[in-house]
């Protein structure tokens, strides 16, 4: 089978679905590294949209909503240039399954959901959850709002365990080094962390873990 996985990170989120997938053929288009057996197309935090209304302009879809998005623009931002897009649309036209979860409709939900549904109609592949279960989508096709800003150090929170791990770019962003102890602001909650710097994490994304965390990117606030 061909799957294509718009999960943040797949084998952090649900190592289940990579057992189930783990002799199929992966594609993630995500702005987390994973290290999980795939294809991988990295993109912007929070530009799903941006990259769902790329492929549909690849695809040749027209209307309104169409014909007032530019290209240009959405290439720029979410960072999808002309070599992955052509890549992205030949494996769409096979795939068979396409995984999904909250965090990716953060932005523009009503249009991702409404682009998914017409991908889904037009190549027949099922739209699963984390868990695995079909789920059908309905949204509008609405004028595309801008991505947040995601310049400085930026936490991915979940509640797949109690953690706030991160690589050493991440600590020369947030001005944080291995074992500091701070108070972080999140939209979520207020709780104190102990960060864990660890090389193997790239770039400036770190992994906040709380209980009852909600997937989802934002950029770190803290204080000491």
């Amino acid at each position: 089978m061909k799957i294509l996985s718009l999960v943040s990170k797949l084998s952090l989120q649900s190592p289940k679905l990579v057992g189930e997938f783990k002799n199929d053929e992966i594609m993630v288009i995500s702005p987390l590294d994973d290290g999980i057996k795939a294809e991988f197309i990295k993109c912007e935090i929070g530009a799903i949209s941006y990259v769902l209304a790329l492929i549909g302009l690849e695809f040749g879809f027209s209307g309104e909503f169409w014909d007032e998005l530019d290209e240009g623009q959405l290439s720029g931002e979410s960072n999808i240039g002309e070599e992955e897009l052509p890549q992205i649309c030949q494996f769409i036209k096979n795939c068979d399954i396409c995984v999904i979860s909250d965090e990716i409709f953060a932005v523009n939900e009503s249009s991702i959901k409404a682009i998914l549904s017409l991908l889904q109609a037009k190549f027949g592949f099922k739209i699963v959850n984390l868990d695995g279960d079909e789920v059908v989508l309905s949204g509008k096709l609405t004028r595309l709002k801008e991505i947040p800003n995601y310049d400085n150090a930026v936490i991915f929170t979940h509640s797949c365990c109690d953690e706030f791990r991160a690589g050493s770019y991440f600590g020369i962003a947030a001005k944080l080094k291995n074992g500091d102890e701070i108070t972080i602001h999140s939209s979520q909650k207020e709780l104190k962390a102990k960060l864990l710097i660890d090389p193997n994490i790239k770039g400036t994304i770190g992994f906040l873990g709380f209980e009852g965390a909600k997937y989802g990117f934002e950029v770190l606030k803290f204080s000491r």
